[in-house]
């Protein structure tokens, strides 16, 4: 087990309108507490409190379903600076009071009690179901009445406790910690002592539910889907219950690529193509292709929130992967021959770009154009000087420089290019060919290992999603379809497991 394994936004807030592309607003207050215009029906503390804590619940287990990497870390880790303080303050009070306590003549015990309960709950809590024989010494030792009786007799010994404690963690602790128990060991004063055996504790309390999440894991993937399917369920009719729609947002969007499919087809869906039909399956598909171009931040559909990060994550990766190949395209086609077949050069340029677009938040991407278009420069000159060839002009440096700048708009002729070529390459993806038989696009080769990586991540949370949530899509596109008037056909009826 281990420790702990562009532009601003716009500050327009009017809703994206059906057929409109997504654009950049603030997060809207709806999304958390929507509530609708029509009368409320009577809903009880209770049942919001049970919705509430069947989304928390929800939320994790679609967590350690979803991201095999997902582990407990430290509160702190995700506090603001002000709650550490708060917190570090508070502790350190704590502290400062049983040390005060302690030293009384005679010692007040009372802090020193509630600490050694709250120890020992502790202690038995990381333990297995097979520590029963530990669990019941630990029981007999840390006998809280006989303590109690101690320290009202005064006889109460803090070392004999203290090894105790210590000697009985090193049995349970992993590796990790041995160091730890080791330097717990050498500390001789009482409240330091009992301070780091305290903050141990937490470590091993955290290190043993890593170790139980890694070993149920398997069992909640196995079972996340009908367990999502319901906390959503019970979510879903609370929400509906307070006269509020919960999937406003998804509506919208399933709406917005289903008339697109639409359109692109004709109005009389005439056209022969299994993939452009506007079945339930297509719609989905294109709804959920639309999500790696998605710029806005409000209006996300509910049924996406929980993996909103990770598909936001992938968006930047295909985009990120877009500029490298573009880069690469401009850079061969404006040197030409010189370059042509030098395979090394393109994985220079690759890794040296990846690597200077990770700046962009910090620099901005004004900066970090101009520091690629410097180090591709760069790259291209020292290649043709070790093979002994004519250096470049002048004038191809700055013709170079200045497409790879002109890279920084979206509508770029180059850039639109190489991203339409991958998002083809996604769809073809999420038709149901098998990864090894689909044909990485032109120009991206030098980048097929990710953008393979990016569809397989894709692939993996848009099939979780579609079968944790297929229902509620079903209902939406079928009555999008009755109201157009649209034929389902047998192809693509039903989006659960359509892939």
């Amino acid at each position: 087990m281990s420790d702990e394994n562009e532009s601003k936004r716009s500050p327009s807030s009017q809703p994206m309108e059906t057929g409109q592309s997504p654009r950049t607003q603030n997060i809207p207050d709806e999304l958390l507490n929507m509530v609708g215009a029509s009368p409320p029906r009577f809903v009880t503390f209770e049942q919001l409190m049970s919705a509430a804590d069947g989304i928390k619940n929800m939320t994790l287990a679609h967590e350690i379903a979803v991201n095999n990497d997902f582990v407990l870390h430290k509160e702190e880790d995700s506090s603001s600076s002000i709650e550490k303080q708060v917190a570090e303050t508070v502790k350190r009070a704590f502290w400062d009071a049983f040390a005060a306590k302690i030293s009384q003549d005679p010692p007040d015990f009372t802090m020193a009690y509630v600490m050694l309960e709250e120890l020992k709950e502790t202690l038995v809590g990381i333990l297995l179901p097979q520590h029963q024989r530990l669990k019941d010494q630990i029981n007999e030792v840390l006998d809280m009445p006989l303590i109690k009786q101690q320290m009202e007799q005064r006889v109460f010994d803090f070392e004999y406790y203290g090894r105790y404690v210590t000697d009985t963690m090193a049995r349970l602790c992993a590796p990790a910690r041995d160091e730890k128990i080791a330097e717990i060991r050498t500390i001789q004063d009482v409240v330091p002592k009992f301070k780091a055996i305290m903050e141990t504790l937490e470590l091993m309390r955290r290190d043993m539910a890593n170790f139980t999440i890694k070993q149920i894991r398997p069992y909640i993937q196995q079972n996340s889907i009908d367990y999502e399917r319901k906390k959503f369920s019970e979510y879903y009719e609370t929400q509906k219950a307070l006269g509020a729609n919960p999937l406003k947002y998804t509506e919208v969007w399933l709406k917005r690529n289903f008339e697109k499919l639409v359109q692109s087809t004709g109005q009389n869906l005439t056209s022969s193509s299994t993939t452009s039909t506007p079945t339930p399956a297509n719609v989905l598909n294109e709804a959920y292709i639309e999500i790696l171009e998605w710029s806005d931040p409000n209006n996300f559909p509910e049924t996406l929130m929980l993996d909103q990060l990770r598909f936001m994550a992938l968006r930047d990766k295909l985009h990120t992967l877009g500029l490298i190949t573009s880069v690469q395209l401009i850079t061969y086609s404006v040197v030409g021959s010189p370059v042509e077949g030098v395979e090394d050069l393109k994985q220079k340029l690759r890794d040296h770009v990846d690597l200077l677009l990770q700046d962009v938040a910090q620099k901005g991407i004004k900066a970090v154009q101009e520091s690629i278009a410097e180090q591709v420069v760069k790259d291209v000159s020292d290649s043709i000087i070790q093979r002994g060839l004519p250096p470049l002009t002048e004038k191809t440096k700055l013709d170079l420089k200045g497409q790879i700048l002109s890279l920084g708009s979206r509508e770029n002729t180059v850039r639109r290019l190489m991203i339409t070529r991958l998002m083809e390459f996604i769809r073809e993806g999420m038709t149901g060919k098998q990864l090894n038989s689909l044909r990485v696009p032109k120009g991206c080769t030098v980048v097929q290992e990710e953008v393979s990586q990016v569809l397989g991540n894709f692939l993996r949370l848009t099939s979780h999603n579609r079968s944790v949530f297929g229902e509620q899509y079903s209902q939406i596109l079928g009555q999008l379809m009755h109201r157009s008037g649209s034929d389902i056909s047998p192809r693509g009826n039903t989006v659960v497991n359509a892939q």
